[in-house]
């Protein structure tokens, strides 16, 4: 099976995020996972639109709160990851032949994305999330992840699901 996915993390409270997040579900379902310093996103709406600019605007916007990543993969060949601070992206790896190329960056983190482009999308992924010091399992899952998860019974307690 092919996987596609999109994970959305702000260096905020699960409580900031979670208030935050009420409003602009798009009226579908927000997973919430926390994993203090950070706290995790699973956008149903925003995972199925597969839209480069809608991801953009809402990761700028959740960068209100604090430091904020994104991480898509799509048919495990494309990459796109994120950094955004301040409600401006700073950051930016795409690649792969739905995405296009783009590596832009602060120059402190271009070795950082150069090394991460030469990775498959998934070890790239893997690579950043650890990095900026967010959980690696968490950046690689999506929504329908954890909607698999939530059917079989297995998600942990601190999830908080919002529609």
């Amino acid at each position: 099976m092919v996987r596609s996915f999109l994970s959305l993390h702000a260096k905020a409270p699960l409580e900031e995020v979670a208030a935050w997040v009420k409003g602009r579900t798009g009226g579908a379902g927000v997973y919430l996972v926390p994993d203090p310093p950070w706290t995790s996103l699973y956008h149903e709406a925003l995972e199925a639109q597969e839209d480069l600019e809608a991801v953009r605007s809402f990761l700028r916007e959740l960068s209100g709160l604090g430091k904020a990543l994104a991480f898509w993969v799509q048919a495990e060949e494309d990459l796109l990851f994120l950094l955004a601070e301040g409600k401006g992206v700073v950051a930016e790896l795409r690649q792969g032949p739905e995405l296009g190329e783009a590596l832009r960056a602060p120059e402190e983190l271009r070795p950082l994305l150069e090394r991460a482009k030469a990775l498959p999308p998934e070890h790239a992924v893997r690579a950043l999330a650890n990095f900026f010091g967010l959980h690696p399992d968490h950046a690689l899952l999506g929504f329908l992840d954890l909607l698999e998860a939530e059917e079989e019974g297995g998600l942990p307690e601190e999830v908080v699901y919002l529609e």
